[in-house]
């Protein structure tokens, strides 16, 4: 039974570490296409950043270098995630095989 419980919570918490994945993959995703575009204006073209319920002016250069450096955290916490999921499926994994030992063993 304690081996079934290790297992249901091993499952959800890959679920949850998959999910972060998609989610940050999409953020990365979504920041390089938003990079790609700002650069192809021009230096001088006056930007805004939302912050709350307002927009500051940000010069454009600094506005690309913030989503680029977002994009990079995302792309280094996918890379440990990726790393988390690897963990946890090896984890089930093993749970597994214990699991097929331990019926075997009572069917003899």
């Amino acid at each position: 039974i304690e081996t079934q419980e290790k297992h249901q919570v091993t499952s959800r918490q890959l679920a949850n570490v998959r999910a972060q994945i998609n989610s940050k993959d999409r953020d990365r995703k979504i920041g390089n296409l938003a990079a790609k575009e700002l650069a192809s204006f021009p230096p001088s073209t006056v930007a805004y950043k939302s912050v709350g319920k307002m927009f500051l002016q940000q010069d454009l250069s600094e506005m690309i270098a913030g989503i680029n450096k977002r994009s990079e955290d995302a792309a280094s916490e996918i890379k440990a995630l990726a790393r988390a999921n690897e963990k946890l499926e090896r984890d089930i994994k093993d749970l597994e095989r214990g699991l097929t030992e331990l019926l075997q063993r009572r069917m003899m």
